[in-house]
């Protein structure tokens, strides 16, 4: 072979790897990371299924309409906007959307404000066949694209879904004295300045006038689990709020813990096997599980010594 060819021929390589180069690269770079660096205040989420949804943050933190929004759920919303990874274009053109679930009847419609400043308008359709994938228009595009993550699942919460369900949350070893009143009778225990041996809580029963019963005693064991058991609650469901029936009680509690005393009224168990309950600590009246109104409605004689 002659020099020429052989100069030839080692130019046509070099020229097919450049190729092979920028083929490769202009593949990469249909990566998008979409990012903003606003603190967004308000976001909406809009379906045909759900409605519009505002999310309204302050400086107290996140809510969703006029209730406290699960901060967990709405930071995690709020950070999937400000940060979107479109992997690739999957489509040019508007006229296919239903294929994508971006039609009217399937379609999220997401917007983003930093104030009065409209940050992003997302349009989120259904998922790709791996499910960790998302078709999705951004600001205004015809263009399909397919984002990074699971964004339909995320961005379809109810307003429900979004609430904080929190009541109140103490730790357990901070709670000093519980007060129960019931139809099976009325007890109040507190929580002994000393540790037994072992390091364990010591629980006293008390009289009617606060002193310590000398008569009958509690097993402190029973006791510290019980408590541990009612120093959290979470609301299972939220009831009607033109309900306004006053709540026939069952059991009142009145617990104290680092000085502050809250109060719990809870209503026989329903034909749902719920309690619906009121609290010192929230505004609206709202149900729990059978576990935890089995829990707030321990009688004293489930918690004397043996």
């Amino acid at each position: 072979m002659g020099k020429r060819k052989i100069i030839l021929l080692c130019l046509a390589v070099f020229l097919l790897a450049v190729y092979a180069f920028q083929i490769a690269s202009s593949r990469k770079n249909t990566v998008r990371e979409l990012t903003l660096s606003e603190d967004i205040s308000t976001i909406t989420l809009s379906c045909k299924e759900n409605g519009e949804i505002t999310l309204t943050k302050n400086a107290d933190g996140w809510k969703v309409g006029k209730y406290t929004a699960n901060e967990s759920k709405a930071s995690q919303i709020a950070e999937q906007i400000k940060s979107i990874k479109i992997l690739d274009t999957v489509s040019s053109s508007a006229n296919d959307a239903s294929l994508y679930g971006l039609d009217e009847a399937n379609v999220i419609t997401v917007k983003a404000w930093a104030g009065e400043q409209l940050l992003r308008t997302m349009e989120i359709g259904k998922a790709s066949v791996t499910g960790s994938q998302t078709y999705i228009r951004l600001d205004g595009e015809k263009a399909v694209g397919l984002a990074s993550g699971s964004l339909a699942a995320l961005f379809s919460s109810t307003a429900e879904q979004l609430r904080d369900n929190s009541i109140y949350s103490f730790a357990s070893a901070d709670i000093e004295k519980v007060v129960s009143r019931s139809s099976a009778g009325n007890f109040a225990v507190m929580r002994l300045p000393a540790a037994s041996e072992d390091g364990a809580a010591e629980w006293a029963l008390l009289t009617e006038s606060g002193e310590i019963d000398t008569e009958q005693s509690v097993d402190s064991a029973k006791v510290a689990s019980w408590v541990s058991s009612i120093a959290i609650l979470n609301a299972s469901d939220w009831t009607d709020e033109s309900d306004t029936t006053p709540l026939d009680a069952q059991t009142t509690l009145e617990i104290t813990a680092k000085g502050k005393t809250i109060s719990v009224n809870i209503a026989a168990k329903g034909a749902d096997d719920t309690y619906t309950t009121e609290c010192s600590e929230s505004p609206y009246r709202f149900k729990i599980t059978q576990y935890a109104g089995g829990n707030l409605s321990k009688t004293l004689e489930e918690l004397k010594a043996q």
